[in-house]
């Protein structure tokens, strides 16, 4: 199990959530449970921040707490790759992956991603809830005029995709409006970069503005990228009610349009709500048997739970590649 999306060091470091991590929806107990191997912990900046003004300090200090939480927990380990990787995980011990989830702090100097990827972060996503100065959120404020054309990605925004790519680490799409993720899409295929979107289900099923049209999922598999299945209530189904069956309905979609190479988890625990049946970290096997009832091969399921994520956790720019 390898979980692209989990909020735990948000809870950590600005709700006073105890590092010990008796609490909450990925605690080392249902981590274990849950058969995880591989987790992505995203160093996010609220727009909110600072009265509006996250800043790249406040990035920091979200490392910072996130290295303290692999120290403390015997079951977290730095994944391959990252800085502190020791050798060969041990049976039962979770490779630890980081993200930057909002980069709008970043407007201010661009140049400083360049550290926080040499730093180990793998994913960026350069907006979150609300427009900034790099790009346009799936949920931000439209402009004031309508008949305006939609904005995507600001001209500082493509050259900070360009810089994230080139210094190795991959653009996340969850949060970025469609004009933006337009955007993005030949600056992906210029370094040949697999397209990610962390933790966002297809709009199809839910009509949420943070899922991910067919067309995008389309375009997200030709470029190599997958697509995190979240298991956020609102972004599974609009129903007032959401099972188990509604998630299994999301990967099923999901795998139909953009093939199951391409489909991955992004859970987004400790973000949102969970759909019951998967309330917390432990409850993965029950999605599993659930795929598998419906035809879906040990192989599929090893490429959905971990091997897809993996591969894109791995990426390289073509220059750097022996």
């Amino acid at each position: 199990m390898v979980d692209l999306h989990v909020d735990t060091p948000w809870k950590v470091h600005f709700k006073g959530r105890s590092l010990d991590l008796v609490e909450g929806h990925a605690t080392p107990k249902t981590l274990g449970a849950g058969g995880y191997r591989g987790i992505v912990y995203p160093i996010y900046l609220a727009d909110y921040l600072n009265d509006g003004h996250p800043r790249i300090a406040d990035a920091d200090a979200v490392l910072a707490t996130i290295r303290k939480l692999v120290a403390r927990h015997d079951i977290l380990a730095w994944a391959p790759g990252q800085p502190g990787y020791t050798g060969p995980l041990s049976p039962g011990t979770i490779g630890v992956f980081v993200a930057i989830e909002g980069a709008g702090a970043f407007a201010d100097d661009i140049t400083q991603i360049d550290r926080f990827i040499a730093a180990g972060v793998r994913l960026v996503g350069p907006v979150h809830a609300a427009n900034n100065a790099l790009a346009t959120s799936a949920t931000g404020k439209p402009s004031p005029n309508r008949h305006a054309k939609p904005a995507g990605l600001t001209p500082l925004g493509r050259t900070f995709c360009e810089r994230v790519y080139a210094a190795g680490a991959l653009i996340d799409v969850s949060h970025m409006s469609t004009a933006a993720f337009a955007d993005l899409e030949p600056i992906a295929q210029k370094y040949r970069a697999p397209i990610v979107a962390t933790h966002s289900n297809a709009h199809a099923l839910a009509k949420h503005p943070r899922n991910l049209s067919d067309r995008q999922l389309r375009v997200i598999a030709a470029t190599g990228g997958v697509a995190g299945l979240n298991v956020y209530r609102p972004f599974v189904s609009r129903g007032k009610k959401v099972s188990l069956r509604d998630v299994v309905a999301q990967v099923r979609h999901m795998v139909k349009v953009a093939g199951v190479e391409h489909v991955a988890i992004g859970s987004d625990y400790d973000g949102g709500t969970p759909v019951r049946a998967l309330r917390d970290a432990s409850r993965w096997p029950r999605l599993v048997a659930a795929l598998r009832d419906k035809g879906f091969s040990d192989a599929d399921l090893r490429k959905i739970f971990a091997e897809n994520a993996l591969r894109v956790l791995a990426w390289k720019p073509a220059a750097s590649r022996p």
